[in-house]
This record gives structure tokens, C-alpha cells and sequence, in this order.
């Protein structure tokens, strides 16, 4: 059964929480008279610095290892193989990295490549098996998925030496397109650095079809 307060009551009860909180908090003190009460003052803490970002390495020895599908065609021929870059970046004045790298391919290739006169496109398979030095360049952009906060940025593109051999039972003309296309071909991709003190980090892109290993 539910009580009700009347307004005496209620104003007890209010003038007994108020002598309450005075005794609590011991005697007010009184501004003098003519003047106002001073104004509450406010402490601000101080904000703390972001932690500065550890130095990246001076060089960097890489390896990239294609993580290409590897598929069964007609006939039991594959497409796929591996490709694998392997080398050194070291920083130059500009605040990026360079050098040069070591590619070795071992291509495989089943499937149509084109047409003739509107006939149907041939379906064959071929190989290509490549090895060469290639010329690496990469540039150090922001990166907020990386540990570091940096991820370098690396393009490459094949040098003259190096040697190609296409095999198969492809037309001429095709075999000779594929070797011309893995002879200038640019390629690109982006992975996290490391820094100072790190040891060797292996990771496999999201966005690429490769896997980077670093130290």
C-alpha cells in the first residue's frame, strides 16, 4: 500500500536533506558584503603526445612469391605456375628505396588465345621459363593498417639482360607475343614495413597476388 506525502511533509523532508548536505560539507562562508562569490575554477589535464613513429631500416632484403591460381583445364593442362623477385631495397636521398632484383618465372598457360577470321578461338597450352634482373623502385606512403604506419609502394620493371624460352604448341606468333609481354611488362605492388629492431616478417597481400618476406 502506497503512502502519500503532503506538501508539509514534503517540505520536512527537503529542509532535513538540506540541513544534511550543510552538515556534510561544514559552514558556508559568506562573500563579504558588496562583493560576488568567486567563480568555480577548472583544471585542464594536460594532452598527452601521440608516440612518435619508430625509424624505418636503411635497406631491406625482399623476396615476393607469387600466390597465382593454379587451375586444371581441358585435357588435364594447367594455367598457373610461379614467379618469385628476390633482391634488396636500399634508401635513397629522395627518402624512398631502389635496387635491383633477381626474377625467375616458371609460367604455365592452357586456354584460347584469340581468334582467326571469325573462326572459333584455338584452345593450347605453353610454358615459359624466364630469368632476368629487374629494376625496383618504391616510395614510402601513410598506411593505418600497418604496424608501423608505413607500407612501401614498389613498382618493377624487366632489364635487357635476362633470357626467356617459350615452349608449346601454341602458334609462333603467340609464343612470341607472350615472351615480348614478360620482356616489358610493369608490375606493382604495396606491403607494410618493418622497423628498426624487427626481425624478419612474412606476410601474404590482400590486394596482390603475392606473398612478401622481408628483413
Amino acid at each position: 500500500m502506497f503512502r502519500r506525502i503532503t506538501r508539509p511533509a514534503a517540505a520536512l523532508a527537503l529542509a532535513g536533506l538540506t540541513s544534511l548536505a550543510v552538515t556534510r560539507a561544514g559552514p558556508a562562508q559568506s562573500a563579504a558584503p558588496g562583493t560576488r562569490s568567486p567563480s568555480p575554477t577548472f583544471a585542464l589535464a594536460p594532452t598527452a603526445a601521440p608516440p612518435a613513429m619508430r625509424a624505418l631500416k636503411p635497406s631491406y632484403r625482399i623476396r615476393l612469391t607469387s600466390t597465382w591460381p593454379q587451375e586444371t583445364g581441358p585435357a588435364g593442362c594447367l594455367n598457373g605456375g610461379e614467379e618469385t623477385v628476390e633482391g634488396t631495397l636500399a634508401r635513397t636521398a629522395d627518402g624512398g628505396y631502389a635496387g635491383s632484383f633477381t626474377r625467375r618465372t616458371h609460367l604455365l598457360f592452357c586456354g584460347a588465345h584469340g581468334r582467326a577470321q571469325g573462326a572459333p578461338a584455338e584452345r593450347c597450352a605453353l610454358t615459359l621459363e624466364g630469368q632476368g634482373d629487374v629494376r625496383m623502385t618504391g616510395e614510402v606512403v601513410a598506411d593505418e593498417t600497418s604496424p608501423s604506419g608505413r607500407s612501401a609502394r614498389v613498382m618493377w620493371t624487366p632489364e635487357d639482360s635476362g633470357s626467356v624460352a617459350v615452349t608449346g604448341a601454341c602458334p609462333a606468333a603467340f609464343k612470341e607475343a607472350v615472351a615480348a609481354m614478360y620482356r616489358t611488362t610493369r608490375h606493382g605492388v604495396e606491403f607494410p614495413l618493418t622497423t628498426m629492431g624487427e626481425g624478419p616478417h612474412s606476410e601474404r597481400l590482400e590486394n596482390y597476388a603475392w606473398r612478401v618476406e622481408q628483413e
